[in-house]
């Protein structure tokens, strides 16, 4: 048998494929020179670092995107969340609803030769602003359109007008007049029953009148005698049943010109009467066994004091 020399090269088997066997010396030196080759014998391998993997196009893709700008927001003056491109009182929070600015037409001459056009707008406090108007010191004030009741405000001036028309163009053109002849206004005035929800309606529109504390004070001596209308103690002419329609008691009238007066039973006959041309003061006791009082041109009736 023939011997391999100590140099030669044997093959020996080693797996699916033949490695040539080298000397222990050669083949440490080949190991240390070529890490991460794929050495021979037994199962005993040494593979080289895998790579760095790059980043791949879907995870480029799922990467944080640009953030889109976020839409600036609508104008709100207010505050109140309703831009105020829709909001229809951009300047209250609340939102209380409102009369559409008008114009109002005033004269400005006692002559009214002169007029001068105001537009009214509502002031902070929910009322109309009649400033300009008042300084102007018009005489007499146009509306010249109805004007339906919007705001709380003047739904409360409508309520305490005792209006049947839905209309409180009036209580505007009192509002805006500033007039020297104004009636309610007059020292001693008395406001009649009628007239007193009028002006306490234009007092709700305008507290701050000119003439406010006048109004205020014909208010009041007109509700003293409203207060006795209402009781039956303070009547004009004509004819009246005793104890249904007006009390009986002693009442006057002053100044007056061909006043006649007459009390009557109940079939209508005359117990007493009197007739007078003119007079100063004139004095009647209408007592409770009086069926109806009657009287012609004699004015106001009230109680003697």
């Amino acid at each position: 048998m023939t011997l391999p020399r100590p140099n030669s090269v044997r093959t020996v088997w080693a797996g699916p494929g033949l490695c040539p066997r080298r000397p222990a010396g050669l083949l440490l030196a080949a190991t240390l020179a070529t890490v991460g080759l794929a050495g021979c014998g037994g199962d005993n391998r040494t593979t080289a670092s895998p790579p760095t993997a790059s980043a791949s196009p879907s995870a480029s893709a799922s990467a944080s995107p640009t953030p889109t700008p976020s839409p600036t927001p609508s104008a709100d003056r207010d505050g109140d969340g309703i831009p105020d491109s829709s909001d229809t009182y951009p300047d209250d929070p609340k939102n209380v609803p409102q009369q559409e600015p008008f114009v109002l037409t005033c004269y400005v001459t006692d002559d009214f030769s002169e007029s001068s056009p105001f537009t009214i707008l509502t002031g902070k406090d929910g009322r109309p602003d009649f400033t300009e108007v008042w300084v102007a010191k018009a005489v007499s004030c146009d509306v010249g359109q109805e004007i339906q009741p919007v705001s709380p405000v003047e739904k409360a001036a409508y309520k305490t007008s005792k209006y049947d028309d839905g209309n409180i163009a009036v209580l505007y053109e009192m509002c805006g007049e500033v007039d020297t002849d104004d009636p309610y206004a007059e020292a001693g005035f008395a406001a009649s029953s009628e007239q007193i929800p009028e002006i306490n309606a234009a007092l709700t529109l305008c507290p701050t009148h000119p003439y406010a504390k006048r109004w205020r004070q014909a208010v009041q001596r007109g509700q003293v005698d409203a207060d006795l209308e209402a009781q039956g103690r303070l009547f004009d002419s004509g004819t009246y049943r005793v104890g249904k329609e007006i009390k009986p008691g002693t009442y006057v009238t002053h100044d007056v010109d061909g006043c006649y007066w007459e009390r009557q039973n109940s079939s209508g006959d005359i117990i007493d009467n009197y007739f007078t041309n003119s007079a100063r003061r004139v004095q009647v006791t209408i007592r409770s066994s009086d069926y109806a009082f009657h009287s012609e041109n004699c004015g106001e009736w009230r109680p003697a004091r």
